[in-house]
């Protein structure tokens, strides 16, 4: 039987993916990925949304938001590639497509699935074998969360914390120095696609709310560190499920959030 809570219409937090054309490495130089970075700091300047994480790659982007209201997202990412395939075909005299297609957007509960999602996004460039640790690549989130970057800074850490429900700085960057350090230290790491495939990532409670109607089946279960500890010190445990829709299904569950 269908969930019938009423829907949310609050602040959500959103992992938007964005290749490049044909997977093509057209971020492969670093003063294209700082330009990036650069029009992801005005981007934010201008709209409603903020940064929570992310990474600019060779050939594609990580962006972990935090936004009102999912119009918002969607200016912001209009603004955002608009401007930096504007800027690319400037810099090198060409034309035609510089991304593929629209991005995705996954919508993420706060709390551990957040959690994940940042260090998941934080470890893309060691699943792809390009460095052993997020320092050595420097388009990328984790100079400034580790409190290493002050100035140019696009991350909003007080935001941050506050989906996290950590009040405190010092405790946020000990935690987070001491859980990626821990995550490192795995051998393999693997990919998850259900933060850059899903509609929707969270508990089934929380899916619920968000996506009223939702049957049981259509919720996938996905894996979740049983000892995941919050900033806060507290261990928050549960399952978490994916919703997983087909190209039509998720343009009409992104346009109702925006009602």
């Amino acid at each position: 039987m269908g969930r019938t809570s009423k829907r949310i219409f609050e602040p959500c937090c959103y992992h938007v993916t964005h290749r490049c054309q044909e997977r093509r490495f057209l971020l492969r130089f670093e003063k294209d990925r700082a330009n990036y970075r650069s029009r992801l700091r005005e981007a934010v300047q201008r709209y409603d949304v903020e940064v929570l994480n992310y990474v600019v790659t060779s050939n594609h982007v990580h962006l972990l938001l935090w936004a009102k209201k999912a119009p918002d997202v969607s200016c912001a990412m209009h603004f955002l590639q608009g401007n930096s395939a504007r800027d690319f075909n400037r810099r090198k005299r060409r034309e035609g497509a510089f991304w593929n297609g629209r991005y995705h957007a996954t919508v993420i509960q706060g709390g551990t699935h957040l959690a994940k999602c940042l260090f998941y996004i934080d470890l893309n460039m060691v699943r792809a074998g390009v460095c052993r640790h997020p320092f050595e690549w420097e388009a990328c989130g984790y100079h400034e969360l580790a409190g290493k970057r002050q100035r140019y800074r696009i991350i909003n850490l007080n935001r941050l914390l506050n989906c996290l429900a950590c009040d405190s700085t010092d405790a946020f960057e000990q935690w987070y120095q001491l859980t990626l350090t821990d995550k490192l230290s795995s051998v393999y790491h693997a990919r998850e696609p259900w933060w850059s495939e899903a509609a929707a990532v969270g508990d089934a409670e929380w899916l619920g709310r968000l996506i009223p109607g939702l049957e049981s089946g259509a919720m996938e279960e996905i894996a979740m560190d049983d000892d995941m500890i919050l900033p806060n010190g507290v261990a928050e445990t549960g399952v978490g499920y994916a919703v997983n829709m087909n190209t039509r299904e998720q343009k009409n569950f992104w346009k109702s959030l925006g009602n």
